[in-house]
C-alpha cells in the first residue's frame, strides 16, 4: 500500500511537467510552457467521448453496433504495434486514433444507454 501512495505523491508532485497517464513529455500538449496532463490520444479521447455524448443523445441518433468497432480498431491496432512491436507513432497519428475511439466509445455508451432507456 506504501508502494501506492508513494507513486501516487510522485506523479502528482510532477503535475505539470508530464503528462498523468504515460509519463512521457513529448507525447503531450504544450500550453505555454506547460505539460498538460493526459498525452494527445487521451486528450482526443475524452474530448470526443464528451461531445459525441451530448450530441449523439440530445438527438437520439447512434451508428450501428459494426461501425463503432470498425471505428475503435485503429486506436487498437497503433497501440499494439507501439507496445507490442516497438513501432513509433506520432502525435498527429495519436490525436487521430484517439479521436475516432472517443467517437466510437460515446456512440457505445450513448447506443448503450437509449437501449436501456427504451426497457
Amino acid at each position: 500500500m506504501s508502494s501506492l501512495i508513494d507513486f501516487i505523491y510522485q506523479r502528482l508532485s510532477q503535475f505539470g511537467s508530464i503528462p498523468m497517464c504515460n509519463g512521457i513529455a513529448e507525447r503531450a500538449p504544450h500550453i505555454l510552457g506547460f505539460c498538460f496532463p493526459l498525452c494527445y490520444r487521451c486528450t482526443f479521447i475524452v474530448i470526443l467521448f464528451i461531445m459525441t455524448l451530448y450530441i449523439a443523445y440530445k438527438h437520439k441518433k447512434t451508428i450501428p453496433l459494426y461501425v463503432i468497432f470498425l471505428c475503435m480498431l485503429p486506436m487498437i491496432i497503433d497501440g499494439s504495434l507501439q507496445t507490442f512491436w516497438g513501432m513509433m507513432s506520432n502525435n498527429l497519428r495519436r490525436a487521430l486514433t484517439g479521436a475516432v475511439f472517443g467517437y466510437a466509445l460515446g456512440m457505445l455508451v450513448t447506443k448503450a444507454y437509449i437501449y436501456i432507456d427504451k426497457k
